[in-house]
This record gives C-alpha cells, structure tokens and sequence, in this order.
C-alpha cells in the first residue's frame, strides 16, 4: 500500500508563519536602526597638490562619506591621542589617517586603519594603498575597500564626475578662513552648475555663502539669503539628512530668525542619521534661542554620549544653554573646557560676563580688556568686550557711542542674530539707557530669540523690565515659545 501524501499546510499555517517572520524582519530592522554607530576619529593628514596642502578637504570629504553612507559618529584630532586618553574610548574606536597626492588630475591615496584596542597593543595600522586613478574611481574604490558596513547607497552625489571637478571642489573644502570663502564664492558656484548632482559641492557652496553672510553680504551677489537656503536645500534633496549640510542649514535658519524651519530640518535628519554629534548641536542652538531649553539640554546631554570621552566644546560658539537654564556651575565648567581650546574674543566676553554674573567686577574687566585687544576676533565680540570695559572703567557716554556704532554694523548684516542683538539689549541697559535696550529687546524677539527664562531673569536686563513696553513684549515673548515648545517636543528628536 503506497505511503500516503502529507497533508497540505493549512493556510492559517501559513498566515502564522509569515506574521513570525515579518516580525523578525521588523525586529532586525529595529535593531539595526538603533544599533549603536561605530566611532571614528579622523587624524589631521597631508594630501599634497602640488605644494599646497588639501589635507582638510580630503578629511572633511572622507567624513562626509563615513556619515552619510555608514552613519558612524566621526570626530577629529590634530594628532594620535595619548595612553590615558587611548584606555578612557571604547576599545573598538576606529582611527584613520591618510597620505594623498595629486597626480596630473589623477589621486592617489593610502589610508590606514587602526583602533584604540589596537594602538595600546601596539598593533600595526592596516594600510589601504590605492594608486594613481582619476579621483571618483579611487575614493569609490576607497569606500569599497575600508572596514564599515555601508547603511546607505549615496556614493553617486558625493563626488564631482570628471578630476578637474573634483580637484576644484577639494579646494574649496579646505577653506577654513572666512575672507577666503567669500573669495572663492564664483567658483564654488560654477561648480555646482558644472555638478548639479553633487551634493558635496552644493554643501560646501552653502557653507562659503553662510560665511559671506557674516563677513562679507555685499560680496556675495543679489538675493544672498534665498541662494544660501538653495544651496543647502539642494544638498539635502540629493542626500536627504546630509549631516554637514543639515547641520550649517538648521544654524544659518536659526541665525536668521527662522528657529521652527531648523527644528523641522534637524527632526527630519535625526530620523534618518541619529549618530550625528552636529545635528544635536545644531538642535541645542535652535532650541535654546526658541526657549526650549528642555529639548536643549537632552540634545547636548545626547551629543556628549555619542562622543563619549572625546567630547569637546563646540568650535562655534559659546553653549549658553546653562546660562538660561540658570545652572552657573555648568555653564562655568562648559568655559573652562572652551578656553582650555581656544582664548579667542567670544570666550574672553563670556568669562567676563560670568565673572559680571558673579559681582566681581575686578576680573570681568580683566577679560573684557584682554577680549578688546585690536588684534582679538571675532570682531563682533571685540567690539563687545570695549564697550563692557568702558561700563566698567565707568566711561559710560563712550561706552553708549561705541554701542551705538557696534548696533549700526550690525543692523547692514543679512544675518541679524537675535541671540546677539539681545547681548546689545543687555548692555544698553547697564549703560543706563533702557529705551534703547527695549528697543533692541524687541528687535531680537524679532530675529527669533525668545527664550523668556533669560529675558525674565538676566540681571544685567534689570531696567528694561521696568520699562512701560515691557508687559507686552513678555506676553509675545511667551505665547511664540508655548507654540514652538507644543510643536517641537524632545520626543520628536528621540530625546
């Protein structure tokens, strides 16, 4: 008698048995997204051009690449960090550097691989040799080649497609001086004509027009404003949460007013790229000149954890999140890391305005006379420091005058910054001069400031709450940071 046949699967069976493996397929999907990024810390390297270094366009392309196509946390050190620092990082903390040079219009390019378990073990760095090839093909091949998974196929909008493009864009990426962007504004533009494709090239446009809204607008053409929203809306449209990109679009919005813009740019970056230390950043800045000072903190509190032991201030400005919060303790440790990196005039202001925060008067003016040497810069908070000094040093009329000229530049820039117009609120105001100081109160609640814990308690804005316009700008002040706080919670951010 022949073997029966099985009996088919029933199709509840079968229903059931999809549903499981949808369900781990889900749960692979959800494990991967919240899987912790791999760490890489890029070392300051050379790549020759002919005599000229493009060592920090390759390292800022190279992170761009590693962001945007591995999602790993990148930073930067200008040299190998030591033991101690080596044993305080996750052991699998990745370290890269490279050697390049340019050929005719062809790369060559060597990278090295190591990790900080490594490096105390003495371990020898493994080296990726990639010879002489036109420039797409060897960081194509370069990418293919190194030891990280790739989350994301974007490789076809990072780089130009003919060597001239892709020489001319590395120049420009190495830019770090301001004066030299805004020089180089023509051909960076050109080249985003030449590649519209190329989100790299549209990123670095946006951040050279970004620098010539501070330095330079008049330089930089017609409608200075709506290019730079282009550029980096561009950016974003190849490469959706393009990290740099995202990053200088959310702070040039902020910069000009539009906080709730950069909160809505950054929550849809963040979906995408959550190990991105700059987009919290750029989350903190928003949300504390909107007054979210909540959803601040946690972005700073989320930064510090995805850099871990190699966190460090931020080389844009000072984090004033503290000061609003009224935690003097944090913000006083948060400038004693700055100063340990940099003595420039923005921290010297700020330690003196702590010190004034402090009633020792003696010591601010010892950092407002160091900030107003002629040599400091920034140039805004040079200009800042001589008028404190000349309140402390009881020039009083100087100090208006100074202010006043200080307040006209300003009011010439297309990037008002309400943050810092709300500074010159402040000084009017110890200069005794509270009409002008509402005046300017008002102008930054204009430009986007509105963070009613620091207008509503900053000592040094005493007289400007007794002014008689003082009510009503609260009030605004108030009801525009209750919409924005009811539209932007820390959930949205994954905080």
């Amino acid at each position: 008698m022949p073997a029966p046949h099985p009996a088919p699967a029933r199709p509840r069976t079968w229903l059931l048995l999809a549903l499981v493996l949808m369900g781990f397929g889900v749960l692979g999907l959800i494990l991967a997204r919240f899987a912790a990024p791999d760490r890489v810390l890029i070392l300051a390297s050379p790549l020759d051009d002919q005599g000229r270094d493009l060592g920090p366009g390759m390292e800022t392309l190279l992170a761009d690449c590693l962001e945007v196509l591995t999602g790993a946390t990148v930073t930067h050190a200008a040299t190998q960090p030591t033991s101690e620092d080596l044993k305080s990082m996750a052991s699998d903390t990745r370290f890269l550097r490279f050697n390049g040079r340019r050929e005719g219009t062809s790369l060559a390019l060597t990278l090295e691989w190591n990790t900080a378990k490594g490096l105390l073990g003495d371990q020898p760095w493994t080296q990726e040799a990639i010879p002489s090839l036109p420039p797409r093909q060897t960081m194509e091949q370069v990418i293919r080649q190194w030891p990280l998974a790739l989350r994301h196929r974007q490789m076809e909008h990072l780089f130009p497609t003919t060597p001239e493009q892709f020489w001319s864009l590395l120049d420009g990426m190495s830019i770090r001086d301001d004066q030299a962007a805004v020089a180089h504004l023509a051909t960076s533009q050109k080249l985003v004509e030449d590649e519209p494709g190329c989100a790299t090239a549209w990123a670095t446009l946006g951040d050279h027009l970004y620098r010539s809204l501070w330095v330079q607008p008049d330089q930089a053409g017609i409608g200075l404003n709506s290019r730079n929203h282009h550029a980096f809306q561009n950016a974003v449209k190849l490469v959706p949460g393009h990290p740099r990109a995202t990053f200088l679009w959310a702070m040039m919005l902020t910069d000009t007013g539009n906080q709730s813009f950069a909160l809505q740019v950054l929550r849809d970056a963040i979906r995408l790229r959550p190990g991105m230390p700059d987009l919290y950043l750029g989350i903190a800045y928003a949300g504390r000149t909107a007054g979210l000072l909540e959803l601040a903190r946690k972005a700073l509190a989320q930064r510090g954890d995805l850099l871990g032991p190699l966190a460090s201030p931020s080389s844009w400005f000072a984090e004033t999140t503290f000061l609003y919060l009224g935690d003097l303790d944090a913000f006083r440790q948060d400038l004693t890391r700055a100063s340990s990196v940099r003595q420039d005039a923005s921290i010297l202001f700020y330690k003196g305005y702590f010190a004034l925060l402090q009633s020792d008067a003696p010591q601010a003016l010892g950092f407002m006379r160091s900030g107003s040497d002629p040599g400091m810069a920034p140039v805004p908070f040079r200009d800042l420091c001589r008028v404190y000094r000349a309140y402390l040093e009881g020039r009083t009329a100087e100090g208006l005058q100074d202010l006043r000229e200080l307040d006209e530049i300003r009011g010439k820039l297309r990037i008002p910054d309400g943050e810092w117009t709300f500074k010159e609120a402040e000084a009017y105001a110890l200069l005794g001069d509270a009409d002008r100081g509402v005046d300017c109160a008002t102008r930054a609640f204009v430009q986007g400031f509105s963070c009613s814990a620091w207008y509503e308690t900053s000592p040094f804005l005493a007289k400007v709450r007794q002014h008689p316009r003082w009510p009503t700008l609260r009030r605004n002040i108030r009801e525009r940071q209750a919409v924005l706080s009811g539209s932007f919670p820390p959930g949205d951010f994954q905080l």
